[in-house]
């Protein structure tokens, strides 16, 4: 490796190898002005949408913490990073809220000439030297072009915390070559972070895709030294190292990510974990995950003291319109147990515990039939966000499971603790290029009273993806909902669905009850787990108390926030040292419920393992005892439950029975459901007879039995059922693929296919492509061979929904071919390619359409390639849809497409192709439709267009009537094209003439508003008694505003020791801010203290320590009156007040030296009138200790 060169001469570098560590540090440069100062209540720190950070890397000078991240810029649909520039966070206590952001204070493009300014400038961060300046080491990309990844660590350097920057190198710090050589195998050398150690031996640490690596680096910060190594011990490790030393133990946290596992269900995101060492070089012990996962899909982590007190700072996606590729940094205070790190409880400003909202499915839980994790996740369809930028996967529930699987349906459930009254949900779908397509239906059914899955009345069910679909049906009670998925059909396989999020929609309560409860002095109260809302059991999140409020006999009232009611919140009235009116009697007996919950098919019977639930419902005992059994079995007991799941897979039939008794010892009557169990698929069997080209089929189940047989061909119209032993013929002489499908009573399912060949004298028609067998010079893992011809597209038709899976070579350049070859000779003279591009040309990454092509056949010989003379078209590179070309007739059994790639390096531009068309040679004649093109209006207020194609002999008619050229229609119209031959011409053979499309207009967008927080007027004292409070409604177009359910018009009166919650709702037209639709805010009428208030008797303050510079002094207080008064500190140096220090403690700096120091303290408090008082100057400040004495000193 190449050792960087020390910027400072060569006495000054054996001056700083042997005397640094005595040097006083340099004086710190004054901070420049900040961009913006703000106050946050809570993370995320800058939440509001402005500016999005991440990366932090902290860092604790003289008082202040300084939080330098990464600025991220993406767009919000844009899936991946935009990164230029970096900023600064810094606050003297992250606990007041009070932070400044310095944006753009760092700009890779400016600082390093050597560096392209390309938008990579990844995760950084600045540390302080022995020389007292500043060193920020920064990942950042690389002009040269000729190493396999260009992500390189360059160096800034500055006087102060928040520069001006300067390249301290010259030139890159660390680069790939440095640490792999030539080799072409690696991980990007990114995410650094400098440590340097009590003995003041500097290392610096970076790492990504699993492996951790260090260095030791010159006490200049600008040169590395000796060798490079791997750090092993670190479980789990995916990047972001982090060192740091507590009491003689040295730390390294770091992203974690084992996907599939519970903290990491996908491979796209990342917890946060730690190890140990006994030294900086290790070796390291796991010590486990201290925070799991957030909603961004990485975390890096940072742990720093600041102040005495140790912060972790991490980043989200939880701004708003935040993202994965918009993250805003978040911070929280690190707690210990001796050398252990305690898990750390991510804290939110807007905690979601307490936020109205009528969505119950954030607390149901979800279950699915499948779920393909890694990468998606199920727990991703009901974590509050919906998709408004741009998607990971794990963002997704799907049910990928290939592109052969024949499983048609799959479902997803939600189940309360405590029944749920609904009549809505929605829903987002979403498709990838690849296997995943909107469903062809869906369904959602309810749990009745009897445990059994009955379909909702009145919905109708919206399919097209990226949309937000809204499905209103007659309300129902029930503890579960479930959304059933059918997949739409390719052939003999079955595509696959994906979900980002479903949300389920309450029924909105008249009124919410009143809550009373009674607490003991010095007691916390108990306060309900659930109330009677509507007539239903409804959970509640209540607020915290604070001890001080059941401290003493009086009466206050805590907010919770009922479960689905975004009214209002509900409010419990506590008596300390009072009593409540317990109620009556209870003498009724809980009802008890047994269901069953699985893949379900006909008769009762479960095609998967099935959770039975044993769920119990009292009047008056929100929790009861349950008791199960299966079979004949002993009864088991679970307390203080509302629901017991019993676990089925057994083959077969199997009885569970249930019963409950509440805390008055009434017992219910038993309940008993018997669960049939069959998880083997049926068997199918075709059997081909090559003479006749007819096919017998069978099938048989042997213990749920067999409940259809059904046949199609070419996976196109109904499926046809048929006994077993029937004998199916081909529809006629040209080739077919026979699907062959068995199902049997659960609900398995199993296909076999057969392919039916050529007839004699057959003549083809149309698109021979499907009858092809695809290869390729290579194709990429997730991509597809099968991609090239799988399409259901019309001759011609440019519709991406119909193109099916895709085939691409990212990272291969050069050339790249794909080939059909068939079993038979084939007469054709036509081709249509749709290329695949998901980067413009000058992004030269990803795929991107080939920078030349040709079409070629396959000579009788069966070795010798020719051009075809094209007679029509060109090799163009269009990716929005079909690339038609003509050429003189060939008969061959192969052609191929040999294309030149874009991208001239491994990683630039790669050749992939979406779908392949090969047009047989028509009879004069016979024509064959070309699709028309459907595009929806560009505005909610604008038209929808059908666009006619021009084809020789056909005549195309919308709803009946003759069209050509450009039809407008209504924006949400529902169309009908169909086609025809003209006189004198015919259709060819299986030619598609008919297209049935249904626009969906754009919705026209709602005026954005944003509420305005009401005015309160807290009780005052008039002639020593307290009134009541009031609060006045703002004013605002399109925000309603309301009190317990009414319009909160004038001024509202708020009760002396009570609580009135205003909400606020946008009107029709209007909307809040992404979000919530729905703000509200509690105001408490406190009584205020009417007596008369007590003053503050000042007691001492002096000065200790040592007035030097670089010496810490203190302030200390003796004999201050009233106990429990707070003290704050004002330090003044030859009587002008010091900016910025307001602690106890003053820590001298270089600007001091020569000034006398005194310090004010003032008493405060609530109820009393403050006092001060000035200790006793100290000083002059001498000058700093050298830290040696000549011998005659």
């Amino acid at each position: 490796m190449r050792t960087r060169r020390i910027v400072t001469s060569v006495l000054t570098g054996a001056l700083v190898a042997t005397t640094l560590a005595a040097w006083p540090s340099a004086a710190v440069a004054a901070d420049p002005p900040a961009t913006r100062s703000f106050h946050t209540e809570g993370n995320p720190i800058l939440g509001d949408g402005t500016y999005y950070s991440a990366d932090a890397a902290p860092l604790s000078v003289d008082g202040t913490l300084y939080v330098y991240g990464g600025h991220d810029e993406a767009a919000e649909q844009q899936g991946g990073f935009e990164m230029h520039d970096y900023g600064v966070l810094t606050t003297t206590d992250p606990t007041s809220g009070d932070w400044n952001l310095y944006a753009d204070n760092l700009d890779p493009d400016e600082v390093f000439a050597w560096a392209t300014g390309d938008g990579a400038a990844y995760a950084g961060q600045v540390t302080r030297g022995a020389d007292g300046k500043f060193y920020w080491y920064a990942p950042v990309e690389w002009d040269d072009t000729t190493v396999p990844n260009r992500m390189a660590i360059g160096v800034a350097v500055s006087d102060g915390p928040l520069g001006p920057w300067t390249d301290a190198v010259g030139e890159p710090l660390l680069t790939w070559t440095d640490v792999f050589g030539t080799s072409t195998n690696g991980q990007e050398v990114i995410d650094p972070h400098v440590f340097t150690d009590t003995d003041g031996r500097v290392y610096l640490y970076w790492g990504s895709w699993g492996v951790a690596r260090m260095v030791e680096l010159e006490p200049t910060m600008t040169a590395t030294t000796g060798a490079i190594s791997t750090i092993p011990g670190l479980t789990g490790f995916f990047e972001a190292p982090w060192v740091f030393e507590r009491e003689g133990t040295y730390y390294l946290a770091y992203d974690w990510k084992q996907g599939g596992s519970e903290c990491t269900p996908s491979n796209y995101q990342a917890c946060i974990a730690y190890a140990t060492a006994p030294s900086a070089s290790g070796p390291w012990t796991y010590q486990g995950i201290i925070l799991g996962g957030t909603s961004a899909t990485t975390v890096h982590p940072s742990i720093v003291e600041h102040e005495g007190r140790w912060w972790i700072t991490y980043h989200t996606k939880d701004a708003v319109n935040g993202g994965h590729f918009r993250r805003s940094i978040a911070i929280d205070e690190v707690q210990w147990d001796g050398d252990r790190i305690l898990p750390v409880v991510p804290t939110r400003a807007d905690d979601p515990a307490f936020r109205l909202t009528d969505n119950v499915a954030l607390a149901a839980t979800a279950a699915a039939s499948f779920t393909e994790q890694p990468p998606m996740t199920l727990r991703s369809i009901n974590d509050g966000f919906r998709a408004t930028t741009a998607l990971l996967p794990p963002d997704q529930w799907g049910n990928y499971r290939g592109t052969t699987s024949s499983n048609a349906t799959d479902w997803l459930q939600y189940t309360w603790d405590a029944p749920v009254r609904t009549g809505s949900v929605g829903i987002e779908f979403h498709r990838d290029g690849n296997w995943i397509r909107l469903p062809a239906s869906w369904v959602v059914e309810y749990r009745d009273e009897a445990g059994d899955w009955q379909p909702v009345q009145g919905a109708t069910y919206p399919t097209a993806t990226d949309a937000w679909h809204t499905v209103t049906f007659t309300p129902v009670t029930t503890t579960a909902l479930r959304a059933t998925f059918r997949g739409q059909d390719e052939g003999a396989y079955v595509h696959s669905v994906a979900v980002s999020e479903w949300e389920v929609y309450a029924v909105q309560a008249e009124s919410l009850p009143d809550v009373d409860v009674a607490t003991p002095v010095g007691t916390a109260p108990v306060l309900p787990e659930a109330v009677r809302v509507g007539g239903l059991w409804t959970p509640v999140n209540w607020r915290p108390v604070d001890p001080a409020q059941y401290a003493a006999e009086g009466t206050f009232t805590v907010e919770g926030r009922a479960l689905g009611q975004s009214a209002a919140y509900l409010v419990a009235t506590v008596h300390v040292g009072g009593t409540v009116d317990p109620g009556g009697d209870d003498t009724t007996a809980p009802m008890v419920t047994v269901a069953a919950s699985g893949t379900s098919g006909e008769d009762g019977w479960f095609s998967s393992p099935v959770t039975v639930r044993v769920a119990a419902d009292d009047d008056t005992s929100y929790l009861t005892t349950i008791e199960t059994r299966v079979g004949a079995g002993a009864w088991t007991a679970t307390p203080d439950a509302r629901f017991v799941d019993v676990p089925v897979s057994a083959q077969g039939e199997t009885v569970v029975t249930g019963r409950a008794t509440d805390a008055a010892g009434n017992q219910s009557t038993e309940v008993s459901r018997t669960v049939k169990v069959d998880t083997g698929a049926p068997t199918v069997t075709a059997a081909l007879d090559a003479a006749t080209r007819a096919v017998t089929v069978g099938g048989s189940d042997a213990l749920s039995g067999l409940a259809a047989l059904e046949y199609r061909f070419d996976g196109m119209g109904d499926w046809v059922a048929v006994e077993p032993g029937a004998v199916v013929q081909a529809p006629d002489m040209l080739p077919h693929e026979l699907v062959v499908r068995a199902r049997d009573h659960a609900g398995n399912t199993a296909t076999t296919t057969v392919s039916v060949p050529l007839g004699d004298g057959a003549q083809l028609q149309g698109n021979v492509a499907p009858y092809a067998t695809p290869t390729t010079s290579f194709t990429s893992g997730w991509e597809a061979v099968g991609g090239l011809i799988d399409g259901t597209n019309a001759w011609g038709e440019d519709d991406a929904s119909k193109y099916g899976a895709s085939w691409g070579t990212w990272d291969r350049v050069g050339e790249q071919w794909a080939q059909l070859t068939w079993d038979f000779d084939v007469t054709v003279d036509r081709a249509n390619v749709w290329w695949y591009q998901n980067v413009p040309d000058a992004q030269n990454e990803g795929l991107i359409a080939p920078r030349s092509w040709v079409l070629q056949y396959l000579d009788a010989d069966g070795t010798t390639w020719h051009d075809v003379a094209l007679t029509s078209g060109e090799y163009g590179r269009n990716s929005e849809g079909f690339e038609p070309v003509g050429f003189a007739p060939v008969t061959t059994r192969a052609l191929r497409i040999v294309a030149q790639s874009w991208g001239e390096a491994a990683g630039q531009g790669s050749v992939g192709i979406r779908e392949w068309q090969v047009g047989a040679v028509q009879a004069d004649g016979v024509v064959t439709p070309v699709a028309p093109t459907f595009q929806p209006a560009p505005v909610c207020t604008g038209t929808a267009t059908v666009t006619i194609p021009d084809v020789e002999g056909v005549l195309y008619a919308i709803d009946g009537q003759d069209v050509t050229g450009t039809v407008e229609v209504a924006a949400d119209a529902h169309v009908v094209v169909t086609a025809r031959a003209a006189d004198g011409f015919q259709l060819a053979d299986g030619a598609v003439t008919e297209w049935e499309h249904t626009f969906t207009a754009p919705e026209c967008e709602d005026v954005v508003v944003t509420p305005q927080v009401p005015v309160f007027t807290a009780p005052v004292c008039t002639d020593g008694e307290a009134g009541d409070g009031s609060l006045t409604a703002p004013t605002v177009e399109g925000v309603a505003y309301t009190v317990a359910g009414a319009a909160a018009e004038g001024t509202v009166v708020v009760p002396l020791g009570g609580t009135v919650t205003v909400t606020a709702r946008p009107l029709d037209g209007f909307a809040f801010p992404a979000g919530p639709q729905a703000s509200s805010w509690a105001f408490r009428a406190d009584a205020p203290d009417c007596a008369p208030a007590q003053a503050v008797v000042p007691g001492t303050v002096r000065i200790t320590g040592e007035a030097q510079v670089g010496e810490t002094v203190r302030a200390k207080t003796t004999d201050w009156q009233p106990d429990g008064v707070r003290l704050a500190y004002a330090w003044f140096a030859d009587g002008v007040r010091l900016d910025g220090v307001t602690g106890d403690r003053l820590t001298v700096t270089p600007a001091l030296e020569g000034a006398t120091l005194t310090v004010r303290a003032t008493g405060f408090g609530a109820g009393l009138v403050t006092a001060s008082a000035t200790s006793e100057p100290v000083g002059p400040v001498t000058p700093a200790d050298t830290g040696w004495r000549l011998p005659w000193d």
